[in-house]
């Protein structure tokens, strides 16, 4: 009796081929889509872009925004005051802390709250919600380190490595919602290889179109897209620079069941033109900081 009925119930899955055909059709609609990739983004979030982005914006608005969500606004007052920005004094509200590290740094901190913890609640996909968005702080510290090597802007470099990941969560949300992908397949060995298979063939675009239409700037989107083929088509700088990010994350085993060996000379940090004891100074750092910007979910 038992065997029966898991055999009916596994019976209405999808076979092989057609579930990454349902992915790859969510996948384009989901690229086509740009009302609901609008939508997709909180409302504090959005608030908080389109107010940094304003010339007029002052600390006393963004603050209005930002403390309507009390978690929100307590992780910015947690983050401004750790290691990553070494306050000289305590930070003590979300104004003071608009005031002290600055508009863009709020901004950040913002969409790595909403990101990592807020934004993605796949019924059935809970542990692979936590995994994947447990790497979104990780890679953006390591973006922000190795720009810092580099002696590039740092705040363009953290947002690329917070969001470039971002397409594996909206395209999987989208296939749940329009029941192309059921939480039984969890327990489908088979069908949740190609599921993971087809989010990973298409989240770098869907990432990108996710990006673009959030109107984030044009390194977040090349980081989105070509993250996993920075070398195809020329060299794209800021997706190598969250490659190597993404280096960082497994080699602490963020997200994944192992570390990964650490190669300072790895061809990843080379490309950007890191020596290896400047990526080596910047694992230690990275270390160092990463339980600072460890989001609660």
């Amino acid at each position: 009796m038992l065997g029966f009925k898991k055999a009916e119930r596994s019976s209405d899955l999808p076979g092989p081929s057609e579930l990454s055909q349902d992915v790859t059709e969510a996948a384009n609609e989901a690229c086509r889509d740009t009302k609901a990739i609008k939508r997709s983004l909180p409302d504090v979030a959005a608030e908080v872009m389109a107010l940094c982005q304003q010339t007029s914006t002052d600390a006393l608005r963004l603050e209005k925004s930002v403390t309507r969500d009390p978690f929100v606004s307590a992780q910015i007052v947690s983050v401004a005051n750790s290691p990553m920005f070494a306050p000289r004094m305590p930070i003590v509200s979300v104004r003071d802390a608009i005031v002290r590290i600055g508009l863009t740094n709020v901004n950040d901190i913002v969409m790595m709250v909403v990101a990592s913890s807020t934004m993605f609640r796949i019924f059935g996909f809970e542990a692979y919600v936590r995994r994947v968005t447990a790497r979104f702080p990780a890679t953006a510290l390591a973006a922000r380190l190795l720009a810092a090597s580099l002696h590039l802007p740092v705040e363009a470099a953290f947002t690329a490595g917070l969001l470039h990941d971002i397409g594996h969560l909206v395209l999987l949300d989208r296939c749940v919602k329009g029941g192309k992908v059921r939480p039984d397949m969890v327990q489908q060995p088979v069908l949740y290889s190609i599921l993971m298979d087809a989010l990973h063939t298409h989240h770098a675009r869907v990432g990108a179109s996710v990006c673009s239409v959030w109107k984030l700037p044009s390194s977040t989107v090349e980081a989105a897209a070509h993250h996993h083929e920075y070398k195809l088509g020329g060299h794209h700088f800021s997706a190598n620079l969250v490659a190597a990010a993404d280096t960082f994350a497994d080699v602490m085993g963020i997200g994944l069941p192992d570390k990964r060996h650490f190669d300072p000379a790895e061809a990843v940090f080379r490309d950007l033109g890191l020596k290896p004891e400047q990526v080596t100074a910047a694992m230690v750092q990275f270390e160092k900081l990463l339980p600072s910007v460890r989001i609660p979910r």
